[in-house]
């Protein structure tokens, strides 16, 4: 992230927080983004990511990430954001984190719960490459780990395999002592 300023954090919480209930509906995600884009006059979809965003039969993975990534046209519609967000940014944001998050975070709890819209507001701001305005890059990068969906559930992985981990370790202690006292047994 660099120091380069953005909008303020609460302007997007804010925007995120009157995301219109259309965006929460089955949109067609391809022609909504195409849309906000030419009217910020940023570089059009190409045909790639349209049909990216247009699938025929789309699971229900892509169907979670598809209205997020409506969520998203929403909240870049904002020309105050969608100013310092160029087109390569938002296919970032699409194509990298938000494909995790939309896994484990609903389209709905963007827009309802507090931490999911700074979340979401602070991973498309990283993704352009800009910080909140009054913020510095550390205080910036610092506060997204705190809410960062990824992360935790990265943290909350690796603790398990640890004490996966541990436990062999321990059942496999355990069967040595065991193995042991038996051999000791047999000797006496």
């Amino acid at each position: 992230m660099s120091g380069t300023p953005g909008p303020p954090i609460q302007r997007l919480t804010r925007r995120l927080a009157e995301t219109p209930s259309a965006f929460l509906a089955p949109v067609a995600v391809g022609a909504v983004l195409s849309d906000v884009l030419a009217d910020l006059g940023h570089e059009p979809l190409d045909d790639q990511w349209l049909d990216a965003l247009s699938p025929q039969r789309p699971s229900e993975a892509q169907v979670a990430w598809l209205r997020a990534c409506a969520v998203v046209a929403w909240l870049i519609a904002d020309p105050a954001v969608g100013a310092v967000v160029e087109t390569h940014g938002i296919l970032r944001l699409l194509g990298g984190d938000l494909h995790t998050v939309a896994d484990h975070v609903r389209a709905e709890d963007f827009v309802s719960e507090d931490d999911r819209r700074e979340e979401l507001a602070r991973l498309l701001l990283r993704a352009a490459g800009v910080t909140p305005a009054g913020e510095t890059p550390a205080q910036a990068a610092d506060r997204l780990a705190t809410l960062d969906t990824a992360t935790r559930l990265r943290v909350i992985a690796e603790a398990r395999a640890a004490e996966a981990h541990s436990a062999k370790v321990r059942q496999a202690l355990a069967r040595k002592r065991a193995q042991e006292a038996a051999a000791k047994a047999t000797r006496e």
